[in-house]
């Protein structure tokens, strides 16, 4: 009888399930798949729509690199023990200057070209099927810098299937102008915030994984119009606007939030694309709602915010410095990138 459990006890161990009771328990029952960077996961909506690989995150440890500036700081991990995080926290994300880390385009014509696909896809996001190409547009390509826990959707047999899951870090997702990962891109599937905390960690784990470490996106308490990301080489900070497809990406200050007004920024990269009006889906609160917690924006000459998707450079995103901040000029990196692609 005992040699019988232990065998049972190996072949778990073999089959790479991680049993976990998480943070919070409550929900110990329910099975939580292990998704690496790179993986299709269960049903998949589409072929991956990532855009090349993902490069090594920037170290934790915050370390300035040789050729550091004010504008361009180094941050480490945004938090070490996981937990719940603001969607608008900065250096929850990372990514790559001027280049966008999924292909939306791609992802649009696809669910066009699959109706009965692309009504289960709207479904979920809370928007209706003819509304999708403008709900992506409004979407941010960022890379996680965290293993963070989501809802996320497979399809089947005509339907959208829900099931809790953790993407490592380094995963290219879309994000929301509150900061929520909405699309996983190596799949296509829609995101919505998790359900519960905890439960059984099923799939071989990555050697960084640890229970402790997932963290959990919560909406921001009011729209951003910016998101402050780190570059995935280098470890500095650059500000990318909502929607941004890379040409308009530009410096952040230490310390900048999403939320704040923001200054004018010369430069010639493309329009970012505006954010979404879709209504969120899940336990993400609507764009719009709460109160806005972001920073004052950088100093320098004052004037109207510009709005996000500004043509010719005059998008939010730019830090303004001493009013004369150059802009990214040119598209991002990429022959594959258009305009509104992320």
């Amino acid at each position: 009888m005992l040699a019988g459990a232990v065998l049972v006890a190996g072949l778990g161990i073999a089959l790479g399930v991680v049993a976990t009771g998480g943070s919070g328990g409550g929900s110990s029952a329910q099975a939580v798949e292990m998704q690496p960077v790179s993986a299709s996961g269960q049903e998949p909506f589409t072929d991956s729509v990532a855009n090349g690989s993902a490069p090594a995150s920037a170290s934790p440890s915050g370390a300035t690199s040789a050729a550091g500036s004010a504008q361009s700081p180094t941050v480490g991990s945004p938090t070490a023990s996981g937990g719940t995080v603001n969607g608008d926290q900065p250096g929850l994300y990372g990514g790559t200057r001027e280049v966008a880390s999924c292909d939306v385009p791609k992802l649009s014509a696809y669910l066009a070209a699959n109706t009965d696909k692309a009504r289960a896809w709207a479904g979920v996001e809370g928007i209706d099927s003819s509304q999708i190409n403008g709900y992506l547009s409004g979407l941010t390509p960022v890379v996680l810098r965290q293993d963070t826990r989501v809802t996320n959707h497979g399809y089947e047999n005509g339907q959208a299937t829900p099931y809790q899951a953790v993407l490592q870090s380094g995963t290219a997702v879309l994000v929301d102008n509150q900061g929520v990962p909405r699309v996983r891109c190596a799949c296509g599937n829609p995101l919505t915030p998790p359900s519960g905390t905890g439960g059984t960690y099923t799939g071989t784990a990555w050697s960084s994984f640890h229970p402790d470490g997932v963290v959990t996106v919560q909406p921001a308490p009011a729209p951003v119009n910016r998101i402050v990301l780190v570059d995935q080489a280098t470890g500095r900070q650059f500000d990318r606007p909502a929607g941004g497809t890379g040409g308009t990406d530009g410096s952040a200050s230490p310390g900048a939030s999403g939320s704040g007004p923001s200054g004018s920024q010369s430069g010639t990269g493309k329009p970012s694309g505006g954010s979404s009006s879709a209504p969120a889906s899940g336990a993400s609160s609507a764009p719009g709602s709460g109160g806005g917690s972001g920073s004052p924006g950088h100093s320098g000459s004052s004037g109207p915010a510009g709005s996000p998707g500004g043509g010719a450079g005059s998008g939010s995103g730019g830090a303004s410095g001493n009013g004369s901040s150059a802009g990214s000029a040119g598209a991002p990196a990429g022959a594959s990138q258009a305009p509104g692609t992320p």
